[in-house]
Order: C-alpha cells, then sequence, then structure tokens
C-alpha cells in the first residue's frame, strides 16, 4: 500500500475507532491534546505507530475470561496534533469540526 492509501485508511480506522480530545495528565501537569485508538486486533493498532512513528502502545488485560485482549495506541500534545492534522483530510466532516472546535479553544 502506498502512503497515501495507508494515511487514508488509518484516517478511516480512526474515524471509526479512535479518539481525540483534552485529556488530564495527572494531578501535577497540565491538561493536554490526545489521540488514541482502541481496539482487539493489535496488528492494525501497530500500523499506528509504525505509520506515525510516534506515540505508544498499552496492553488492557480482558477484564473477563470471554473477553479478548484490547491495544490501545496513544499520542499526546503536539505530536497528536499533528498525527490528526494529517488525517483530517480524510476523516468525516464531524470530526474535522470536532478538531477545529479543541484545537481552536485549547491547543
Amino acid at each position: 500500500m502506498d502512503s497515501s492509501n495507508e494515511l487514508a485508511y488509518l484516517a478511516g480506522v480512526f474515524d471509526g475507532e479512535g479518539s481525540f480530545g483534552i485529556w488530564s495528565r495527572g494531578k501535577e501537569r497540565s491538561p493536554g491534546f490526545r489521540a488514541s485508538v482502541e481496539m482487539t486486533d493489535a496488528d492494525i493498532v501497530m500500523k499506528f505507530l509504525i505509520y506515525f512513528q510516534v506515540g505508544q502502545i498499552l496492553f488492557i488485560k480482558p477484564r473477563e475470561e470471554h473477553y479478548k485482549p484490547i491495544y490501545r495506541w496513544k499520542v499526546d500534545l503536539e505530536k497528536a496534533v499533528e498525527v490528526v492534522r494529517k488525517m483530517l483530510p480524510y476523516l468525516s466532516k464531524r470530526r474535522q469540526t470536532q478538531f477545529h472546535e479543541t484545537v481552536g479553544k485549547n491547543v
């Protein structure tokens, strides 16, 4: 898959499974912008880390025996803004508006 197709693919996954916004970063730190994707498909989540070369992947153990493990890719602050800006042309109008409202007010 070439780079523009991969970006469009990842943006589609993000549009459906991802989230972004202003998140608390603990008592000692001010809130910051975060983007993340959380799902049970580790290979898809890994594509975000490989393509964007930022962030980290967290493994979340199943809460119940019959549940699958969850994988979360997350990226914070300026890098998160950069990542979402790259995907922006491929995101839904609702997500584009949400991003502009969030970034315009807080970042």
